[in-house]
């Protein structure tokens, strides 16, 4: 398969098609529904491509700077890109047309192969002076590294050497072909010639005479016979009609994949014109090792929320460096989930190699983000909302792994206050031995200040900010657990 280079400096870290088990958990619970829509910006295939690069997590820090670096690129030079698309769309459109006719005959499939490799040498030819005109400009290895694929691998002499095979294969003078006789006088071990083009000189006009020669014309209106000389033509060009529907296969795989890797960088593209027509901040962050436990962010702020609402929305800051659990408490609609899934949305698009939603944002590389978020009841349920949560718990503690990210929100509150602070505390535990990083989001007050209590250094507390009229100001800030609850809302509602 022919490397485009335009993910990954080896070429090997390819579109994958697949998502991960808990993808609907992770666009539901992170709210990336409103950010997928603005990358697709209605187109279905750009919608479902943004999603798979989303959710398919980099855990390389040289190919999430990669992708950063090309991306760039792009956001300098959006037209170039739309051009590069819409050519791909262009070919396989046109291709699948030509598919559509392959059948058993193999001097049809031959020719329709023969028509979509020349289509595919007329779009390289159009790819290559499109990245030409730009890559003087160009500052990113990924995207040198293309140009030269369809510049060298690709070039003008190559591709005028294959077309001239082509104009070759399409047998305007008849086909040479020789075959041995098997059982029955029937043909075996066809083999195809290399048609002469060349002309002739006199010396070869005669000997071409020489020796035994056995001619056959065959009746204007013998249709058997006709039909057995199409057969053997067949025959004859069957190994040929078969490498040439391999090569044209490998050329709308190669275009299929580059749409998808060119689609990536659009659809990012889109979302930053989106964020930027709302004024929204962003930055390329700055990747960790993995097991530095890195966090540190200021301005960060949720996107999906900032493209589906006119209010203001507030940013938050965080200096997390070499923690590994983060408590969040706090009274009702005061930010608190708004800020877990903004770090859930930053930490994707990271390893998406992204830009993200702030001033400023640096992170250790995980191997995995998670989601335990409270919903609502189900009534189609046939067990508790409990029961439901440890279920989902046990089916995260199947995929999860050392250094994975996870984030709770409000989880194991189905129950008493008891009973679920000590769930809580057991699973936090848990997970931190086994080197996870937690985000818990809790109204549990007895799990908060059990975990403070411990003291443990490489904890930090969290409360939803209030201002002293006792409105929420939606910024999360350093401090101790605190009960929760609508009391004092309530209150100042009914008696001002």
């Amino acid at each position: 398969m022919i490397k485009t280079y335009l993910l990954d400096s080896d070429g090997v870290d390819r579109y994958k098609e697949d998502l991960p088990w808990n993808s609907d958990s992770l666009i539901g619970d992170l709210g990336l529904n409103p950010i997928l829509n603005a990358m697709s910006s209605g187109d279905q295939f750009l919608l479902k491509n943004s999603t798979t690069f989303i959710l398919n997590s980099l855990n390389s820090i040289e190919n999430i700077k990669y992708r950063q670096q090309v991306m760039q690129d792009f956001i300098e030079h959006r037209d170039y890109a739309d051009k590069i698309y819409n050519i791909t769309v262009s070919f396989i459109t046109e291709a699948q047309k030509q598919f559509f006719w392959f059948s058993d005959n193999a001097s049809l499939s031959m020719q329709i192969s023969i028509g979509i490799i020349k289509l595919f040498s007329e779009k390289i030819a159009e790819i290559r002076e499109i990245i030409g005109n730009m890559i003087g400009e160009a500052k990113s290895t990924g995207l040198k590294k293309f140009y030269s694929t369809v510049s060298d691998t690709f070039g003008p002499e190559y591709m005028a050497t294959i077309l001239e095979n082509l104009e070759r294969l399409q047998f305007k003078d008849g086909i040479t072909m020789s075959v041995s006789l098997g059982m029955g006088n029937e043909g075996k071990d066809y083999i195809l010639h290399k048609p002469d083009t060349g002309k002739k000189n006199i010396k070869q006009i005669v000997g071409d005479k020489i020796g035994q020669h056995y001619t056959y014309t065959l009746p204007e209106r013998d249709i058997s016979g006709g039909e057995e000389i199409t057969d053997i033509r067949n025959r004859g060009v069957k190994k040929t009609a078969m490498v040439l529907k391999r090569s044209a296969q490998n050329c709308m795989e190669f275009f299929k994949e580059l749409r998808c890797e060119i689609g990536f960088y659009i659809s990012s593209i889109n979302l930053l014109e989106h964020l930027k027509s709302r004024s929204g901040q962003y930055c390329f962050p700055e990747p960790q090792e993995t097991e530095s436990t890195a966090l540190e962010f200021s301005g960060l702020y949720d996107l999906g929320l900032m493209l589906t609402t006119n209010s203001k929305i507030v940013p938050n800051n965080l200096d997390g460096d070499g923690k590994n659990l983060f408590v969040i408490t706090g009274t009702n609609r005061g930010g608190k989930s708004t800020f877990l899934r903004s770090i859930g949305q930053a930490q994707l698009m990271m390893q998406a190699g992204m830009f993200v939603a702030a001033e400023s944002y640096s992170g250790s590389v995980v191997s995995g983000i998670f989601t335990h978020f409270k919903h609502e009841e189900d009534k189609t349920m046939e067990r508790g909302k409990f029961d439901d949560e440890l279920s989902t718990m046990n089916l995260i503690a199947d995929h999860i792994r050392r250094n994975s990210l996870i984030l709770f929100n409000e989880s194991f509150s189905s129950t008493n206050t008891r009973e679920g602070a000590e769930v809580a505390m057991g699973i936090t535990k848990a997970l931190l031995e086994s080197g996870i990083k937690i985000f818990f989001v809790s109204h549990l007050f007895e799990f908060a200040s059990a975990m403070m209590e411990q003291n443990n250094e490489s904890s930090v507390f969290l409360i939803a900010e209030r201002a002293d009229n006792g409105e929420h100001t939606y910024r999360i800030v350093d401090g101790s657990p605190s009960i929760t609850g609508y009391g004092m809302d309530l209150y100042r509602k009914i008696f001002g």
